[in-house]
C-alpha cells in the first residue's frame, strides 16, 4: 500500500470538517499511509461534486443525496465507497429572537441550494408543523455552512440584511452553544426527533477512478486512513487523545472540543454510530423517500429505488475499496 514518494490527493470537503477527519489529520493517520491530503473548501455541494466530476478533486465529502440525484437524474456516473455520518448535530437552528419552529412563518431560511437534499430535510420537517414552502416560507441561497454559521451568530449578512434561520451540522452545532448569550443561535428542532436513522455524509468518487490502478491504490490509501481513524475516534478509551485532536484541527477550547466529541459520538447520528463506511441501508432510504416526497425524482419514470441501493461493482454504492481496506493489517497506533 505504501510507496517512496507521498500519495498526492486533492479532498473535497462540503460543509465541515469532521472528526474522523480531525483524528486522521492531527494524529497521523494520514502521514501512516505516505499520504499527502490537498484540502479545498467548497462553497457547496453544487460547486463540489462538479468539481469532482471534472477532475479537479479526487474525492469529495458531502451528502449522500447529492450524490443519489446526480446518477439517477442526470446520470453522472458518481461512486459512494461508505457512509461517515447519520446526520451528525443535524439541526434546524435559528437568531436568539425566535423560539419556535412556528415562529418561522413568512421569513427565508438559509440554505446552500433550494433543490440540495439538507433543503429537503428542512422542507420535511417544517412540514411537520404546519409550514409549507413557498406559502408560509422561503429560501435564500447563502452558501457554505461556516458561512451561514457565521451570519446566524451575526444576525445579518455581509450587506446588513437580516438572516433568521438555517441548518447546522458538526462542528457548528456544539459550537454554537459557546456563543455568549445575546448571539447564542436557538435550536428549534433536531432531525433525528423527525427522521431516523437518516444516511448523510459519504465519500464519494467518480466511477471510473475505480477501474484505474494508480487512483484505486490511492483511494484505497486515504480510506484506510479514515477507516482507522474512525475505529480510533469510537474507542472511549481514546478520548482524551481524540478530543485533543479536534481541540487542535478546530483551533477550539478543550471543553468546546469535549461538546464536539459528545456529538461525533453519539449512537444515533455520529461518525461512530456504526461501522464507518457501511452504508445505513434504511437512512438511505429515508434520504430517497424525503426527495421523492418534493419531486427530487420527478423526470425519472418507474425509478427502483430498492435496486438503486444494493451494493455492486459499477453502482452507486461500491465496497471493493471499503473491503480491501478492512481486511488489510494496520499496527499504527497515535502517541497522544
Amino acid at each position: 500500500m505504501l510507496q517512496s514518494v507521498p500519495w498526492q490527493l486533492t479532498f473535497s470537503r462540503a460543509f465541515t470538517v469532521t472528526a474522523t477527519y480531525s483524528s486522521a489529520n492531527q494524529l497521523g493517520f494520514v502521514t501512516h499511509n505516505n499520504l499527502n491530503l490537498s484540502y479545498l473548501q467548497i462553497p457547496n455541494l453544487t460547486y463540489g461534486y462538479a468539481q469532482l466530476l471534472n477532475g479537479n478533486s479526487d474525492l469529495l465529502t458531502g451528502t449522500i443525496d447529492n450524490a443519489l440525484n446526480l446518477r439517477f437524474t442526470q446520470h453522472q456516473k458518481l461512486t459512494v465507497l461508505g457512509q461517515l455520518d447519520g446526520g451528525s448535530g443535524l439541526v434546524v437552528a435559528s437568531v436568539p429572537s425566535i423560539s419556535s419552529v412556528t415562529d418561522l412563518k413568512s421569513m427565508a431560511l438559509m440554505v446552500d441550494w433550494p433543490t440540495s437534499g439538507y433543503a429537503y430535510v428542512l422542507r420535511k420537517v417544517l412540514g411537520l408543523f404546519g409550514l409549507q414552502f413557498g406559502i408560509d416560507y422561503y429560501f435564500q441561497t447563502v452558501c457554505s455552512t461556516p458561512i451561514r454559521y457565521n451570519d446566524l451568530v451575526a444576525g445579518s449578512l455581509p450587506n446588513g440584511s437580516a438572516v433568521c434561520a438555517t441548518f447546522l451540522t458538526y462542528p457548528f452545532t456544539p459550537e454554537s452553544t459557546f456563543v455568549a448569550a445575546p448571539n447564542r443561535p436557538s435550536i428549534l428542532a433536531t432531525i433525528s426527533d423527525y427522521i431516523q436513522p437518516f444516511t448523510s455524509t459519504a465519500f464519494a468518487v467518480v466511477q471510473a477512478s475505480l477501474s484505474n490502478a494508480t487512483e484505486r491504490a490511492l483511494l484505497t490509501c486515504v480510506l484506510a486512513s479514515f477507516y482507522a481513524a474512525n475505529e480510533f475516534l469510537a474507542d472511549p478509551q481514546n478520548k482524551k487523545c481524540s478530543v485533543a485532536a479536534i481541540a487542535k484541527q478546530l483551533n477550539v477550547s478543550t471543553e468546546v472540543a469535549q461538546a464536539e466529541y459528545v456529538t461525533a459520538a453519539d449512537p444515533l447520528t455520529g461518525e461512530t454510530n456504526q461501522r464507518m463506511v457501511e452504508v445505513n441501508r434504511q437512512g438511505l432510504l429515508n434520504v430517497i423517500d424525503v426527495r421523492g416526497q418534493f419531486g427530487g425524482f420527478a423526470n425519472l419514470t418507474g425509478f427502483n429505488s430498492a435496486a438503486a441501493i444494493v451494493p455492486e461493482t459499477g453502482q452507486l454504492i461500491d465496497y471493493s475499496i471499503r473491503d480491501a481496506v478492512i481486511n488489510a493489517t494496520s499496527n499504527y497506533m497515535p502517541k497522544c
